[in-house]
């Protein structure tokens, strides 16, 4: 027996942890005609998955899935729900899109829109797949952190997400659980040998190395409307276009024979990837699941320590499983308790309050609090968290205004000092980041990016949505595996 339970201990320390891999598809094409056999794509990819033994998920709009019951095609919708179903947004590229419903609305209403608009699509691609649809993949440059808290709401996940840590593919975000990125580049070259060739051989060299250390990945095998055709079927409403129905023009096509050739060189792909010892094959379905690991409460030593961290480092932290805004709610909650009762509290539920709704102030207006102002300062907190579910972006005493950084980091203090029975009569109120900076640049850039998908119209200003999405970092961890 024990010889067994040091086998089992040495082969956990020289096993590495295996990446999920999912394999994910794109499904939209809902312009071509029956006789352009566009439909057979999704159910062929869906087909060889099943024959090889891998499993992935199809992201359908809403408006594709409503086609395919509309033409009859039962025969393509029951090849892909043998696999894994995702939302790819209600309506695509038709205008106004994600992104443009979003751009002026504010957190309420952005909200309740998407709430409206894409729980209809949830429903319609359940009723027709007849599965549960338990994810929605960014359609393009649709988002806006109103529909990735919406999806929350609705018991869903993010897919494609801008949002990550370094290394963690897996995050919670605006409390919902997002997967960053995508990896692969075959939606061209799979009807070619002389062209898929060149990738394929590329990807076999560099895969295993290129996604070391990844807690997942999103493999992208294609839009299976682009194995056929040569442009994007959306082509019609770039820049804002709205054509009606009977204005769509459909995509040119490659030819007809080439698609023995496309089938051919996926299933080599897929081989290729269930070949993989180090990697795990599975759907986005069931990393929601693996990934769904949250802790019930937070512990006075975690507390401390994170409260420590902030004062050391002069800026909000991110801890491995609460974030920051789950660690200012906690903060308010044991100085509250502390103030009335003397004793700081051993363990906290964990709440996960959003970020503020207005861009705090960095600079604050006083110098310096009393400790009875402090514990002032956090039931007024407390009382905006538990009444509107989001962090202050500042609070008034003295005569001044203090922004939601500056309270972080004088709430941390202040535990510190109560914990160790060292408290002051007087506080410094400093400078203070408004949100969290890390990875800040590489989540920013590639939401300000999504102004120039060619669908949105010109003159979209994503200045808004980017000031939300910053705010709401204080939402941001990493996710963990059950445990």
């Amino acid at each position: 027996m024990l010889a067994c339970l040091i086998f089992a201990f040495l082969q956990s320390c020289t096993t590495p942890e295996k990446t999920y891999v999912s394999v994910v598809f794109d499904v939209e094409d809902y312009i071509s005609p029956v006789a352009d056999s566009v439909d057979e794509i999704p159910k062929w990819l869906a087909e060889t998955m099943t024959e090889v033994g891998v499993t992935g998920t199809f992201f359908v709009i809403g408006e594709k899935a409503r086609s395919l019951e509309e033409r009859g095609r039962w025969d393509v919708i029951n090849a892909m729900a043998h696999h894994d179903i995702g939302s790819h947004t209600n309506l695509g590229s038709i205008h106004p899109t994600v992104t443009e419903i979003l751009e002026s609305a504010d957190w309420d209403q952005g909200v309740q829109a998407m709430l409206e608009n894409e729980s209809v699509g949830f429903e319609e691609l359940e009723r027709i797949f007849r599965v549960p649809v338990n994810t929605l993949a960014r359609h393009g440059g649709s988002y806006g952190p109103q529909l990735v808290y919406a999806l929350g709401q609705m018991g869903k996940g993010y897919v494609y997400s801008p949002v990550q840590l370094p290394g963690k593919h897996a995050v919670w975000f605006c409390n919902t659980l997002n997967f960053h990125g995508d990896y692969g580049s075959f939606d061209d070259v799979y009807y070619r040998d002389d062209l898929f060739n060149p990738v394929f051989d590329s990807l076999k060299k560099n895969f295993l190395t290129d996604i070391e250390g990844m807690d997942m990945i999103s493999f992208f095998a294609c839009h299976p409307t682009k194995v056929r055709a040569e442009q994007f079927w959306d082509f019609n409403f770039y820049e804002g276009a709205n054509p009606g129905r009977d204005e769509l023009k459909p995509p040119a096509l490659r030819p007809a024979e080439s698609m023995v050739t496309a089938r051919k060189n996926f299933k080599k792909l897929m081989q290729f990837l269930k070949d993989q010892e180090s990697i795990e094959v599975t759907t986005i379905s069931d990393l929601m699941e693996r990934f769904s690991y949250q802790p019930d409460y937070i512990k006075k030593r975690d507390l401390l320590r994170i409260a420590k961290k902030t004062g050391s480092t002069g800026q909000v932290v991110y801890d491995d499983f609460y974030s920051p805004s789950e660690l200012f709610a906690a903060l308010t909650q044991s100085l509250q308790e502390y103030g009335e009762s003397g004793k700081i509290p051993g363990k906290l539920q964990r709440q996960a309050p959003l970020g503020p709704m207005v861009m705090p102030p960095e600079i604050p207006g006083v110098s310096s609090v009393s400790l009875d102002q402090v514990l002032e300062l956090a039931a007024l907190a407390l009382d905006t968290i538990s009444n509107r579910g989001y962090l202050p972006s500042n609070l008034m005493v003295g005569g001044g205004s203090i922004g939601t950084g500056s309270l972080m980091h004088l709430f941390s203090t202040a535990y510190i000092d109560i914990t160790l029975k060292k408290q002051r009569d007087t506080y410094e109120v400093i400078s203070f980041d408004s949100y969290p900076k890390e990875n800040e640049e590489a989540i920013i850039s590639e939401v300000e990016g999504y102004k120039h998908w060619i669908v949105h119209r010109t003159d979209l200003d994503m200045s808004h949505l980017v000031e939300m999405t910053r705010m709401q970092l204080w939402t941001l961890k990493p996710a963990h595996e059950n445990r």
